[in-house]
């Protein structure tokens, strides 16, 4: 089994940060893992994503051509990468997002997931990515909810730990 994994979006999201966890996640379960980054010259608001690989052999061929599940978190991101998933993926878009998208690809599976409200609800837009990443535990074999908050208290700053667990429980119970 391998998966091609793309989370997209703007930068300030948070897009680079999520793909670090669901990295690590994926790690602590036994998967080989290959995690990439790619975003603009701007701090903010340019082009970001994250690209992982996971399989579980050895990764032997880098090239990331096509995704197995999508996460997008602004529409230029939907847009511009739904064309890269293949026939049959899993797309986990944000509400306010598809709402706007316009004509939506027939061949995928798209989980509409309320990121960007619940992270409103919660005080801190920048924990959508983390709302969107409890969502992909819920529906995903690949990582559970658990390993994704054992990568949170691991790796983030104690003062943005709580926040960034209840995203994870609140997309977890979205969907």
């Amino acid at each position: 089994m391998q998966q091609n994994i793309l989370i997209s979006g703007t930068g300030g999201q948070g897009i680079v940060a999520a793909g670090e966890f669901l990295s690590d996640a994926l790690f602590r379960k036994g998967y080989e893992v290959m995690f990439g980054r790619s975003y603009g010259a701007e701090a903010r608001g340019g082009s970001c994503r994250s690209e992982i690989m996971v399989s579980d052999v050895e990764i032997n061929d880098l090239q990331f051509e096509r995704s197995d599940v999508l996460l997008a978190l602004s529409l230029p991101a939907f847009k511009k990468f739904m064309g890269v998933a293949k026939p049959g993926s899993l797309i986990l878009v944000d509400n306010d997002v598809y709402e706007r998208a316009g004509k939506v690809r027939d061949d995928v599976e798209i989980i509409r997931v309320p990121s960007r409200e619940i992270s409103l609800k919660l005080g801190n837009p920048i924990v959508a990515n983390m709302v969107l990443l409890g969502a992909l535990a819920k529906r995903s074999e690949m990582v559970n909810l658990e390993l994704l908050k054992d990568a949170v208290r691991a790796n983030m700053r104690p003062s943005m730990q709580e926040i960034n667990l209840k995203a994870l429980d609140l997309g977890h119970a979205s969907i």
